[in-house]
């Protein structure tokens, strides 16, 4: 494959797609971080990623998914089955995938035995199986265990096999599969990833907002929501790092024009971080609790511990604004802080469309003489709709405090 230049970029972009390979993912006896880490890494090398397949330990079946993957992508990304055991059946299937034969490599078989005298013990016959590799192979060594990786190209695309053990497969990555990859896609693209975070507005209402910018191709821009909170991510391919800020730049401005203050921050910035701050311009205060557990005050101390000076998990005998109000002003006056806040709640019955539990939230701000108070629609006593309770009351305290003035 030829160097990718800035000139044709656009044309010449790269895709690649993830193969796991291993029965138990496939019964969920273990989970797959091995494919999250890869995307991850795909991301950042300018790589897209439009499909990742896992497929159990049958050489059939790993082979069918090795041909159809390779009718989508340019790179096909494998991970376990390269192990000695009869089940460990990938080196078979890229074979049979490509049309190739398997054939014992010699310097492979005195590698493996070098490393089992070491230990003093014999190699067998199935530890020598990891010698088998398809014919044409490049061998891809294993500093650190026995199952070697293999490098394939067939066709003008490549097939790259990796050990499934999550150490083995990560180092193999970074030291030889991630610099070849560097060097398809080219030494002059830089891709940059921005990430703006919004919360306490909608994934539908965003879409909608930014739908236009959603169909660019580079930049592009996709959505990621979880817990009330949903990330708008832009990402530019460009010859170099000025350019693609500007890039992000241009698309982050109209952004930030359609959503207003539903962004909070970007990149690393945290929800309870961005509060935290805007607390510490008030002084110091007291976070009062009931449904949320101590969970508000928690996350504030652990980016500011010097803004809480004060906090308590309470059970309230009612929950309503006037009640929450009370609380946060006799809480800033008896401690003599700047602030109080006061979140009180019920996890409610099951009521929701989808028998989710729903119950009632309201949160009070005292800043000073005055206090604010917002009531959500939100409860619950499950950890999912917790999460949702304790976002959207720092978001009613970071507007709160948007329109307040220390």
């Amino acid at each position: 494959m030829n160097k990718i230049n800035a000139n044709t970029l656009e044309r010449a972009c790269m895709n690649a797609e993830i193969i796991t390979i291993g029965t138990e993912l496939l019964l969920g006896q273990i989970v797959d971080t091995n494919a999250a880490w890869l995307a991850q890494r795909l991301a950042a090398l300018g790589v897209n990623l439009y499909y990742k397949t896992t497929v159990g330990d049958n050489r059939e079946r790993i082979a069918n998914a090795i041909r159809l993957a390779m009718q989508r992508a340019d790179v096909v990304l494998t991970t376990g089955g390269l192990g000695p055991t009869v089940d460990d059946m990938t080196r078979e299937a890229i074979a049979d995938a490509t049309g190739r034969l398997l054939v014992r490599d010699p310097e492979l078989v005195a590698h493996i035995t070098a490393l089992f005298r070491r230990w003093g013990r014999e190699p067998s016959a199935n530890n020598l199986r990891q010698a088998d590799v398809p014919e044409g192979a490049q061998v891809l060594p294993n500093p650190i265990g026995t199952a070697p990786g293999l490098l394939v190209e067939h066709d003008g695309r490549y097939v790259i096999a990796m050990p499934g053990v999550p150490r083995e497969m990560k180092r193999m990555m970074d030291e030889q599969v991630a610099p070849f990859l560097r060097r398809l896609v080219g030494e002059d693209v830089v891709i940059k990833i921005r990430v703006l975070h919004t919360v306490g507005v909608g994934e539908s209402l965003i879409d909608e907002q930014i739908a236009d910018l959603e169909e660019g191709a580079n930049p592009t821009v996709g959505l990621a929501a979880h817990s009330g909170q949903v990330d708008v991510r832009i990402t530019a391919r460009a010859p170099n790092e000025k350019q693609a800020d500007v890039m992000i730049a241009q698309v982050e401005r109209v952004i930030r024009k359609r959503l207003g203050d539903a962004i909070y921050g970007a990149d690393d910035e945290t929800l309870e971080g961005v509060v935290a701050q805007a607390l510490a311009r008030f002084g110091r205060g007291v976070v009062i609790e009931s449904n949320t557990r101590g969970e508000i005050a928690a996350r504030l101390r652990a980016v500011a511990p010097e803004v809480v000076q004060a906090a308590e998990v309470v059970q309230p005998e009612a929950v309503s604004c006037a009640e929450a109000e009370r609380w946060a002003q006799d809480a800033r006056e008896a401690h003599g802080a700047a602030w109080a806040l006061v979140v009180l709640g019920t996890a409610g019955a099951n009521e929701g469309l989808y028998g989710e539990q729903r119950g009632e939230t309201v949160v009070a701000l005292a800043l000073g003489e005055q206090v604010h108070c917002k009531a959500l629609g939100l409860g619950g006593a499950d950890e999912h709709s917790l999460s949702w309770v304790r976002n959207r009351a720092l978001d009613v305290v970071r507007r709160t405090l948007l329109m307040a003035s220390p």
